[in-house]
């Protein structure tokens, strides 16, 4: 089950969280090679026209600038979408998950994160970080949530946050067969433009791991707080 903490009623409204959770994926598969060069050219299409400011001004770009500047921080999303649109962005990540889970954060421009669903212990909670939370970072480092952020937890802990990313405890490994994706939308995101999102990442997984379930596609919103798993 996944829940949102009363906390984040109160301190982040209209927040949303999309939520994709498989099973059955194959994790050493990879995308086939014209999805992603088609998505990086698609990519170059939309925006290519559009400097760094233009970007800022998008739907839903926007929404996050608007964020990450209440905390001093630069949305990061943004700067990867420049490198494609520069020529310089390849996705290095040989798993077709990470593939498709990278490939759809740049097309919507929406912050997802990935885990293995076999790794955590439901339920798993949207929450407001106090502060005083510590984890490990997908790149292994220790680091303190930032007082405010909407962060995700289950029964071990901090498993991701908007502004200090995703655990290293959970990430995505070969030997990954059950995989739970989590869409931060801060205010001003439509549910459908989430969702459609969502959808694509799934088909996307589901081209190259035939075997893949879908066991949960959903987008919370504030005015529910649990959906099962």
């Amino acid at each position: 089950m996944l829940t949102i903490d009363n906390a984040v009623f109160s301190n982040c409204p209209d927040t949303k969280m999309g939520v994709l959770a498989m099973k059955n994926v194959d994790a050493s598969a990879p995308l086939a090679p014209d999805i992603i060069s088609d998505a990086l050219d698609e990519i170059r299409r939309r925006y290519g026209h559009l400097e760094r400011a233009g970007l800022k001004e998008l739907h839903p770009v926007s929404a996050y600038v608007a964020y990450y500047k209440k905390y001093g921080y630069s949305y990061h999303v943004l700067a990867q979408v420049e490198s494609v649109l520069q020529g310089k962005k390849q996705l290095r990540a040989e798993s077709g998950l990470l593939q498709a889970m990278f490939l759809t954060e740049l097309e919507t421009m929406l912050l997802t994160a990935g885990h293995d669903l076999g790794k955590l212990r439901i339920p798993v909670t949207l929450n407001i970080a106090a502060g005083n939370e510590v984890y490990l970072t997908i790149s292994g480092k220790e680091t303190n949530a930032v007082q405010g952020d909407l962060m995700v937890c289950d029964g071990n802990g901090v498993i991701s946050s908007i502004l200090r990313g995703p655990d290293f405890a959970s990430r995505i490994t070969a030997s990954t067969t059950a995989v739970l994706f989590t869409l931060y939308a801060p205010p001003g995101i439509e549910t459908g433009y989430i969702r459609e999102a969502l959808e694509t990442m799934r088909d996307r997984i589901a081209s190259f791991s035939s075997s893949a379930d879908t066991v949960l596609l959903h987008v919370y919103e504030t005015i529910e707080t649990s959906c099962e798993i």
